[in-house]
């Protein structure tokens, strides 16, 4: 029969784990205050699943498992948020500068681009790309299943991209990064 968990129990694991475990987050995290918080959703992640766990050998190793995902997971999320934001301003210090000639010949080859596509997935291209339809949304108006709009996307991004590439000495290599943001 297992037990769970009781506020007492709780708090001397707490008491018990609880340094150990902040050093390994801080192991990983260098901000103090983002490793006491990880240091908190672990805990209320084992109040949480307390009638789920046997600790019969102990708390200590669900603790610094929990504990190493966690900041995986903030550092992934982190990287992501750095790439993102990275990929966002090389966009837009590249069209920021630009004259109306630059800007005009990047739409005409992406409008290109995009016209070279099947019917079907041009239409889902617009619909999820341009318009901001989810892919269940185009597969609603399309008739369609979203694992169908799922693949028209991947397969039209991958067009655009290619015939961009072939296409760059008609327009800045720019063109590519000011895509990135609808591929």
């Amino acid at each position: 029969m297992q037990k769970t968990i009781d506020t007492t129990v709780f708090d001397n694991i707490y008491y018990q784990y609880h340094h150990a475990v902040f050093k390994n987050i801080c192991m990983m995290i260098d901000r103090h205050d983002v490793a006491e918080d990880i240091l908190q959703e672990v805990f209320l992640a084992l109040w949480h699943h307390r009638q789920q766990l046997d600790l019969q050998q102990g708390a200590g190793n669900w603790l610094f498992v929990v504990s190493y995902h966690k900041s995986l997971q903030y550092l992934k999320k982190t990287a992501t948020e750095k790439t993102r934001l990275a990929e966002y301003s090389v966009i837009q210090d590249a069209t920021a500068d630009d004259n109306p000639d630059v800007i005009e010949r990047r739409h005409v080859l992406i409008s290109n681009a995009i016209e070279t596509l099947s019917p079907r997935k041009k239409r889902v291209f617009q619909l999820c790309r341009l318009e901001g339809k989810t892919a269940t949304e185009a597969a609603h108006i399309m008739g369609i299943s979203h694992y169908t709009v799922k693949e028209y996307l991947q397969s039209s991004s991958e067009s655009i991209k290619s015939y961009i590439a072939a296409n760059q000495a008609a327009a800045p290599v720019l063109s590519a990064l000011f895509l990135a943001a609808y591929l």
